[in-house]
């Protein structure tokens, strides 16, 4: 008995006014979130932060397989690892890692490498930088100590 009276037969389902609120309500929402959504896609951010923890896998990789891990580009939109020994020997291709660059950004110099030893050290001070289709560039450094930053 009280459940009837709470419940009323008229109330059927959803007004015309209900879904046209709730329509507004979801466009709104849309014009809002589509332009914060475009923002997220940069090429070049994705590359920097790509490559630098890239880099910084490389070099845990070469502390925990007690390997000497040398980084350079096998072209402007990719980099290769290969390993050795030491720094200063012989090198074979490391078969479990490789990054691939975002489509629209680049490096612009391929002619560098960086080598890790097996206690994680660079060999060298480098730097190069990532560049997008507009001409805008990233600088990213790596530091004797092992350790990067992007500019």
């Amino acid at each position: 008995m009280l459940l009837r009276s709470i419940i009323r037969n008229d109330e059927q389902g959803s007004t015309l006014m209900n879904i046209a609120v709730t329509l507004g309500v979801i466009a709104i929402l849309s014009a809002i979130a589509v332009p914060s959504l475009k923002s997220m896609n940069n090429p070049l951010n994705d590359a920097s932060v790509m490559t630098t923890h890239f880099l910084k896998l490389t070099r845990a990789r070469a502390i925990s397989e007690t390997k000497a891990l040398r980084v350079s580009p096998l072209s402007t939109a990719k980099l290769k690892v290969e390993q050795g020994t030491t720094c200063g020997g012989t090198f074979t291709p490391h078969a479990n890692l490789a990054l691939e660059m975002p489509e629209g950004a680049n490096l612009t110099d391929t002619t560098w490498n960086i080598c890790f030893t097996p206690r994680g050290l660079a060999d060298k001070n480098i730097v190069f930088s990532i560049q997008n289709a507009e001409g805008k560039l990233k600088k990213i450094e790596i530091a004797l100590g092992g350790g990067t930053r992007t500019q």
